[in-house]
């Protein structure tokens, strides 16, 4: 997009210094023809008297004169008088040609000096614009003749409010999880050194009481585990673009390896993991960014399936595309939350962006993305769908 309205611009800018060239040239061939119908016939005449005189030739070589083509004038004395033109039309060749075309050329130089000259000051209104504009300032107007560029001034500068504007609100809730997790992580921890301290203070404690205290202590420290990945997650996904290295990768391989690492927690949950998968199917992609893809999807499905059902998983080929899917029965999903389920730190109720930093879908759709893919989610009657489209 950005390069066809690059192109555009040159185009326009091409056929405005074209269509000043036309007009100047018919303007230039006006002028030339108005003075040589005015002043011609003077200028004409004095050239030649200015580069020539009269000579009294007898009339018995009246007839050679002629012959040599030179011009013949009145008689004085009754001898005719003949001049020798050739100095004179070499200077109207020279005015003709060189200087009338020399003219026209300075003119035109001088013409294409002005267009850019005045392009090359809308180019410092319009840089001075945008500096205003990222210093803060408010309603920048550019002068009357940049109308055109107005416009699309005034789409850039709201695109980079908005754009402005969901920084500071990413911004803002990293910064409030960070402050809830920082506080909440207080309570497991001190839980976990209160037990611990129990059971070294008091060695002989019954054995039932002290398998209650380790259950405790590990459940609580289990906790504080997680809440500690959400903060290695946070600084993961602010350290920049994720770096993506390409091999060529059973497809069916990637999504059992995956199922495996899950099943645990769909045993858990009573979610059973059925795999569609044709023999074959192959990709060219990043098995481990892939794979922490659809972990986080199929996390996800698991944790919002309902007890009982199945989360489907898909892969299928179509054209030059790799198809994934992952789908589950349960929780649905909003139109309102659809919107704004891949957003980093998007953590409302029932969005289904994560039970942690609100990464996982942020993180999946960033991989995908950086492979060149898309990804995108459906939901309706309970059946919630994720799509990954890869180039294979």
């Amino acid at each position: 997009m950005k390069t066809m309205q690059g192109i555009e611009s040159r185009r326009r800018a091409v056929r405005g210094l074209l269509a000043r060239a036309a007009a100047y040239t018919v303007l230039y061939v006006l002028l030339a023809s108005t003075a040589r119908l005015l002043v011609g016939d003077q200028l004409s005449a004095f050239i030649a008297d200015a580069t020539s005189v009269w000579v009294e030739v007898p009339e018995e070589s009246a007839d050679l004169y002629r012959l040599l083509g030179y011009q013949e004038g009145s008689t004085v004395n009754g001898n005719p008088q003949f001049r020798d033109l050739r100095d004179y039309h070499g200077v109207v060749a020279i005015i003709e040609g060189p200087v009338l075309w020399g003219i026209y050329a300075v003119g035109l130089l001088g013409v294409s000096a002005w267009w850019a000259a005045s392009r090359t000051r809308e180019v410092d209104e319009l840089t001075h614009a945008v500096g205003r504009a990222a210093a803060g300032e408010q309603g920048v107007l550019l002068p009357p003749e940049l109308t055109r560029a107005q416009d699309e001034f005034d789409r850039l500068v709201e695109h980079e409010e908005a754009r402005g504007r969901a920084v500071e609100a990413a911004e803002a809730r990293k910064n409030e999880l960070v402050a809830y997790l920082a506080h909440d992580i207080r309570t497991p921890l001190t839980s976990v050194i209160g037990y611990l301290s129990l059971l070294a203070d008091e060695p002989d404690l019954p054995r039932d009481r002290r398998e209650r205290y380790v259950c405790a202590a590990f459940e609580k420290a289990q906790r504080l585990d997680g809440m500690m990945g959400e903060f290695f997650e946070i600084t993961r996904y602010n350290l920049g673009a994720i770096p993506i290295e390409r091999e060529h990768v059973d497809v069916r391989l990637l999504l059992e390896q995956v199922a495996d690492e899950v099943f645990p927690l769909a045993e858990e949950r009573g979610v059973a993991i059925d795999l569609e998968v044709p023999e074959g199917t192959a990709a060219f992609i990043d098995p481990d960014k892939m794979a922490r893809v659809l972990g986080n999807l199929m996390k996800n499905g698991i944790a919002y399936a309902d007890a009982g059902t199945a989360l489907v998983c898909r892969a299928r080929t179509e054209g030059e595309r790799l198809v994934l899917e992952v789908e589950d029965t349960g929780r649905e999903i909003s139109p309102a939350h659809l919107k704004s389920i891949f957003e980093k730190f998007y953590r409302e109720d029932g969005a289904r962006s994560g039970k942690g930093a609100g990464l996982g879908l942020a993180i999946a759709r960033e991989i995908v993305e950086a492979h060149g893919g898309s990804i995108e989610a459906a939901s309706d009657v309970g059946v919630t769908t994720f799509t990954v489209a890869l180039p294979r």
